[in-house]
């Protein structure tokens, strides 16, 4: 037997990149830190502070604490994923110390002799020294045709073994494979869609553009209007910090962090989580049959004596370690008797193996309809396969044959899948929420249509023999059909692609090496437990449990997020518009902007932060609207619009600014709770208490303000009470005439 010795390890090359998975704890402080937003608040920050009044860079400190929340959030979910993901790494056998041992990929060293068997990705280059395989190098050449290898020939790091099994000597290793010479292309970057990020950076954005112009020229009109530099800092900076909506993109990413984090107790590993957005917004769900429905596991149902006879013999020659030659070895008894000329590895093209015999001929075995078969299998396989069951058939000629020709049945054995737990249930619910299922196999359609009914799928469902399928007629079967049999790789990925240019959002699962072109296709894509390194290095969410009902979790997991954040990030617009809108209109109108940097902490603090934390971790279950952006936006418009209103008849009743200043915040305060309550909605026990809390808290800070912010109560005179009045009378008469005007619609 081929080994090396420990020593040898020890001084060798590992394989291990100097590609960074995962940031550093330190890059993840920075990043928090050293954001586009901070810096803005920075610059703030330093030309407030050269008023002398320091209580207004409060908002400095609501910087540092979201800074602290968004690394401590992000530290948490990146050890808790790093965890997970050692459970996910692939193993492999190589020959060391005079025995055959199992270590993870990054151990494999220069010089190893590594076995490599069926569903394998080829971690590093090396040569063969015994054995034959199968591989796909798509993934490397971008051909999808399948080369067979035998020994003294070379393979690639990045490809994928389809059948056989052999031993290689390891050639290079990490930085030096060719995988990783070319960029690792089987983990390219794929920018996923995401309206959430779309929509920030859109905001960001014209913020950005908006912010050094208006700042001149608001500075610009307090000097001409003869205003002191205290006070046209103070007002200026006033309204740009509420321009910026400091805490959105924090909320967003910790969201996202604590969603992965959540998904991580369950077992459910995500390397991209933009992708837990994606998933709340699916409505197709395209599922391979074996792994993903079934656990991959199977048992023997039937076999007659003569093929059980023939198959112990015939098995004993092969290698493979798929299900089916698992749960065959597994109850028969495996003897080897025969003189063998030549043997050909089951292909995942071919779906058959065959053995050339010395006085016998050729056995085939694999599907009986790519056999080529003088007679059609017996009535009681046909029902079987009807019921679900997988039939494999055992087939001879006399001849020596490479390829099935007119070949007589010497018999057939019925297999079994094993259906995972919660598949009905799951089924279920998906139909309720208008979420589509496609079920794709190389199987037989009519097997898989079996199974798909033993696991609570729709018995309405229509299936199809993909094999029989004319390319004119491929996208009006994909789009008509449920169930389909008899997939390839490429035609996987076609359906993923017309799904999608249909304008459906698609998920894509699988285990497999032949599902790798359809899930880097899919706008989401899960490796199911088990799955071969190959399909595991292009998924970005990957199982480490056999629980199908985790797929409803990560739905949930996803509706929770876009949900809570449609709700918040109206009240983080709210300000953002109104700080706008006023700046423009008191640069035209000779307007003094209504709140200092510490009044908009205040105001930010009690109607914006808090309840958008509370808020945000709430369960929501509800299925995502497709006019995202539009809800938004709309709740943002009307209340900044009544905020505006508000604040300038302010200004015209009023002439007295300290007064105009405390009649706006508290406007604003109620006009804030108000929203809160808008976006709540339904209101549960649990919104009505934060509701409570935020309304002592408001009145507690216009206490503040009053005593301590340089404001005073007495000198308000009866007309001052008069327009405070009415206006708040105002904003609860708009806010109560949108919810009638809801429930007329509804």
């Amino acid at each position: 037997m081929e080994y090396i010795t420990s020593q040898e390890v020890a001084a060798a090359k590992k394989n291990i990149t100097t590609d960074k998975i995962t940031k550093s704890v330190w890059e993840i402080i920075f990043s928090n830190t050293f954001t586009f937003i901070n810096g803005m608040v920075l610059v703030l920050a330093l030309v407030v502070a050269t008023t002398g009044r320091f209580e207004n860079l409060t908002f400095v400190f609501v910087i540092v604490v979201n800074s602290v929340i968004g690394s401590v959030q992000e530290i948490r979910s990146k050890l808790a994923l790093e965890r997970l993901e050692l459970l996910s790494r692939s193993e492999y056998q190589v020959n060391r110390d005079k025995q055959t041992v199992k270590i993870y990929s990054e151990e494999i060293v220069q010089g190893d002799y590594l076995h490599l068997n069926i569903g394998d990705q080829i971690p590093v280059d090396g040569r063969i020294i015994s054995g034959q395989i199968e591989v796909d190098e798509s993934l490397l050449t971008g051909e999808s045709e399948s080369i067979l290898k035998g020994v003294g020939e070379e393979l690639l790091s990045g490809s994928n073994v389809l059948s056989g099994h052999c031993l290689i000597k390891v050639e290079a290793v990490g930085d030096a494979s060719y995988i990783n010479k070319f960029a690792q292309k089987t983990k390219t970057f794929k920018r996923y869609p995401s309206k959430l990020r779309d929509s920030l950076n859109e905001i960001l954005k014209i913020i950005s553009l908006l912010l050094i112009p208006l700042a001149i020229l608001m500075s610009l009109r307090g000097y001409y209007k003869g205003f002191s530099y205290n006070e046209i800092v103070l007002t200026s900076s006033g309204a740009l910090v509420g321009m910026i909506p400091e805490g959105l993109v924090l909320l967003v990413s910790v969201s996202l962090a604590v969603s992965a984090l959540k998904l991580s107790r369950k077992k459910v590993l995500v390397e991209e989580l933009y992708c837990v957005e994606t998933l709340a917004r699916v409505d197709v769900l395209c599922f391979d049959k074996t792994g993903t429905i079934t656990t991959g596991r199977m048992k023997l149902v039937d076999i007659d004596p003569k093929t059980q006879d023939i198959l112990e013999n015939y098995l004993s020659y092969f290698d493979d370690e798929n299900a089916t030659s698992r749960a065959l070895k597994e109850a028969l008894r495996l003897k080897r008797s025969w003189q063998v000329k030549e043997i050909g590895a089951f292909s995942s093209k071919n779906k058959y193996s065959y053995i050339q015999v010395e006085g016998q001929g050729t056995y085939f075995f694999g599907a009986a309809e790519f056999l080529d078969l003088k007679e059609e299998p017996g009535e009681k396989f046909q029902a079987a396969k009807l019921e679900g069951y997988r039939i494999l058939t055992l087939a001879w000629s006399k001849d020596y044959l490479e390829s099935p020709h007119d070949l007589s049945i010497v018999g057939s054995v019925i297999l079994s899948d094993e259906i995972k737990d919660n598949t009905k249930e799951t089924f279920e619910y998906f139909s309720s929420q208008n979420v589509d299922i496609k079920i794709i196999s190389g199987d037989n359609h009519l097997a898989v249509l079996g199974v798909a009914h033993e696991a609570g799928f729709s018995r309405d469902a229509r299936a199809i023999d993909m094999s029989q399928v004319a390319d004119d007629n491929f996208r009006q079967v994909v789009l008509k059909y449920d169930i389909f049999g008899r997939v390839t790789p490429s035609q996987k990925e076609a359906m993923v692609e017309i799904l999608q240019d249909e304008g459906r959002t698609v998920a894509m699962s699988g285990d497999g090496v032949n599902d790798v072109l359809a899930l880097k296709k899919a706008d989401v894509s899960f490796a199911m437990n088990g799955a071969t390194s190959a399909a595991k290095s292009v998924s970005n969410i990957i199982f480490l449990t056999d629980d199908f009902g985790v797929f409803y979790d990560i739905l949930m997991e996803g509706r929770r997020v876009i949900n809570n954040i449609q709700k918040v990030e109206s009240l983080f617009l709210i300000k953002t518009f109104f700080s706008i809108a006023f700046s423009v209109i008191s640069i035209l109108f000779a307007l003094r902007f209504p709140f200092t940097p510490i009044e908009l902490t205040l105001l930010s603090t009690i109607t914006v932060g808090v309840p958008s934390f509370f808020l945000t971790f709430e369960e929501s279950k509800a299925k995502v609207a497709d006019n995202f952006m539009r809800d938004v936006l709309v709740n943002a418009c009307i209340g900044s619009s009544t905020l505006i209103v508000s604040s300038i008849l302010a200004n015209i009743f009023i002439s007295d600014y300290s007064k105009v200043s405390l009649i706006c915040l508290i406007i604003a305060m109620l006009n804030g709770l108000l929203m809160v309550g808008v976006v709540s909605r339904p209101l549960n026990y649990y919104n009505k208490i934060l509701l409570l809390v935020l309304s002592i808290s408001a009145i507690l800070a216009l206490v503040v303000d009053v005593l301590f912010i340089d404001k005073n109560i007495g000198s308000f005179n009866g007309v001052d009470y008069l327009v405070c009045g009415l206006l708040l009378l105002m904003v609860v008469l708009i806010y109560w005439g949108l919810e009638k005007v809801r429930l007329l619609r509804r």
